[in-house]
């Protein structure tokens, strides 16, 4: 491939290097972030690489469901296919980078990967998902090696074939801020009966596989992120068992307030409605219910949201393409 697509190559001295890497960090498991869109995995993946000097790989989950495709004993044809399909997303052309949202737009620490992501590396979609995520790891010198995607619940029953040696957490929102966030992003969801639904779907998902985790698998809540940040380090290294950060870099954190409690504005009917949708989560992770009668929607009620969230999501997609155009 040209230079321009595969950005810098690496010396013979780093992909050396890169495979010592490789090997002794081989046992080390693979942090597995899973919370709903708009539940703050993307604050939770910036403490851990702030705090706990983590690499976490954002790529929609194109790693993971290209490791899915080549399951467990594929091809040579199959691995250079996902190879290529990889590459692409790295180092897409210019069109491609502006029409598309399939491609990975921050692949600075991605430089040189084609040098090792051979098929020669590769005898299953495990080794395929370990390498990227390892070298990702590698190339920001980083200690541990995680990854987060909203859309991972759309494969997530690969999990096992794709990263079975792995650690799960757990990020909840309270459900009715989550879906408040949701109603309020550049895509998904705008009406809240419609995004208490969304919310719902996913969370079953990742409730299903944190609980397949036992022992290795961790739950916070984001308002503990917020509320009780020194808390949350404590436990979390602990619970793994590896370094605590510095107590100076927690202080040090500059924490936005009044995220919380945003669902208080919503119509008391309306919010009647998201709870009656989500009350079982809501007891569930114990955050209280505010109605004094939450009940499901009926079909009417559901008919006019869905209605009206079509209409209001058009001007939402088309600012997307808006924006992507002029990336």
């Amino acid at each position: 491939m040209t230079a321009r697509a595969t950005g810098v190559p690496a010396r013979p001295d780093v992909q050396s290097e890169f495979e010592k890497f490789l090997d002794t960090t081989r046992d080390q498991p693979v942090y597995v972030i899973l919370g709903v869109q708009g539940a703050g995995t993307n604050f939770l993946g910036r403490l851990l690489t702030r705090l706990f000097n983590f690499s976490i790989m954002r790529d929609r989950s194109a790693v993971f469901k290209a490791a899915a495709r080549l399951g467990s004993n594929p091809t040579r044809d199959d691995v250079e296919r996902e190879i290529r399909h990889f590459k692409n997303l790295v180092w897409p052309s210019t069109v491609r980078r502006k029409t598309s949202k399939n491609v990975i737009r921050k692949s600075k620490p991605l430089q040189g990967l084609d040098a090792v992501l051979q098929p020669s590396a590769i005898r299953s979609g495990a080794d395929f998902a370990r390498l990227i995520y390892t070298y990702r790891a590698f190339s920001l010198g980083a200690a541990h090696i995680g990854i987060k995607s909203d859309d991972l619940w759309e494969s997530i029953h690969a999990i096992d074939d794709v990263i079975p040696n792995r650690r799960v957490i757990l990020l909840t929102r309270d459900f009715r801020d989550n879906l408040v966030s949701v109603s309020g992003k550049r895509f998904g969801p705008i009406e809240p009966l419609c995004a208490a639904a969304y919310v719902k779907q996913q969370l079953s998902h990742y409730v299903g596989e944190y609980r397949r985790a036992g022992r290795d698998g961790y739950h916070v809540k984001y308002e503990t992120l917020l509320g009780a940040t020194a808390q949350f380090v404590e436990e979390f290294a602990a619970y793994f068992g590896i370094q605590r950060p510095d107590p100076a870099a927690v202080a040090a954190l500059k924490i936005r307030p009044n995220k919380v409690g945003k669902w208080k504005a919503l119509p008391p009917q309306e919010l009647a409605w998201c709870e009656g949708i989500l009350q079982e989560e809501l007891r569930e992770f114990g955050y209280p219910l505010a109605s004094a009668a939450p009940e499901v929607p009926g079909p009417r009620q559901l008919l006019v949201a869905n209605a009206r969230d079509r209409i209001r999501r058009v001007p939402q997609k088309f600012r997307r393409v808006v924006a992507r155009v002029r990336s």
